[in-house]
């Protein structure tokens, strides 16, 4: 089994690969329909009734087709492309990293971190306004002082202290709702992982005749002997399984509900 770095190089490097071909095949379109174009002299029309006019409109109708094929696979190199670059600049932790984990709890402290310093800033105003009248000072020029001294920029801070469109000041409810929100989500991933991994190091395959199923890299995987009949590659399908050329196996994200599907197509397999 590939470490899941080289695995995820070799996916950009696949994509990249599909992007050069499908490039050459639309250069290679374009330059078919050039070819022909070039023997047919510029403006000459079909000839109704002479013996060129069956030719001369299967050369047209070879042109039209190969411009086709150069356009629609120019447009496929690009995305394949734009897929190959997303997925370099991907920074998103993947379930599948084995150092997923340790890369969302660093995220959830960060996120933790965002959200006490936004509900700060909230705080921040709040007192300055408080304190105007004490002071004898207009609360906005408090509220910035104290921004600035939190490690805000002043400009930063002369925007928070201005009402929206909304009338809101500082920082709106919704996005420190909407960053709590962010936090429980992954703590319910970190959740989820840290119990896939119990699961994992204490599981073993569970065999059934020339079938296999055992949990690896975050992926529960069916074995089978040879290639499943046509009725349960398509219960395979339904039930989330995809092929996996470099394992050999029939695969599906790790869980209870996936190995109970594994198991119920173990059963339908072994008929």
């Amino acid at each position: 089994m590939r470490p899941y770095a080289e695995r995820r190089a070799a996916r950009i490097a696949r994509l990249e690969e599909r992007a050069a071909a499908k490039k050459d095949d639309a250069a290679a379109a374009f330059r078919r329909a050039d070819q022909i174009a070039n023997v047919i002299p510029l403006g000459q029309p079909i000839l109704v009734g002479h013996h060129s006019e069956r030719r001369h409109r299967k050369d047209l109708a070879r042109i039209d087709n190969g411009m086709r094929r150069g356009f629609e696979a120019t447009k496929e190199a690009a995305e394949l492309a734009r897929r190959a670059a997303a997925a370099a600049e991907n920074t998103a932790v993947s379930s599948d990293d084995p150092e997923a984990i340790d890369k969302l709890r660093e995220k959830l402290a960060q996120l933790e971190r965002d959200r006490a310093k936004l509900k700060e800033i909230n705080v921040t105003i709040r007192t300055a306004k408080r304190n105007a009248t004490k002071d004898n000072k207009p609360w906005e020029e408090l509220a910035i002082a104290g921004l600035v001294d939190m490690g805000i920029t002043e400009s930063l801070a002369r925007d928070l202290v201005v009402p929206d469109f909304a009338g809101r000041i500082g920082i709106p409810d919704y996005q420190i709702t909407n960053s709590g929100a962010e936090v429980r989500r992954i703590e319910k991933r970190i959740a989820t992982l840290e119990r896939n991994a119990v699961r994992a190091s204490t599981k073993e395959p569970e065999v059934y005749g020339d079938i296999r199923v055992e949990e690896s890299e975050n992926r529960v995987r069916i074995y089978f002997p040879g290639k499943p009949n046509e009725a349960v590659r398509t219960l395979l399908k339904s039930r989330g399984f995809r092929w996996s050329p470099s394992e050999g196996a029939w695969q599906r994200m790790a869980g209870e509900s996936a190995w109970w599907h594994a198991r119920e197509i173990v059963k339908e397999a072994s008929k």
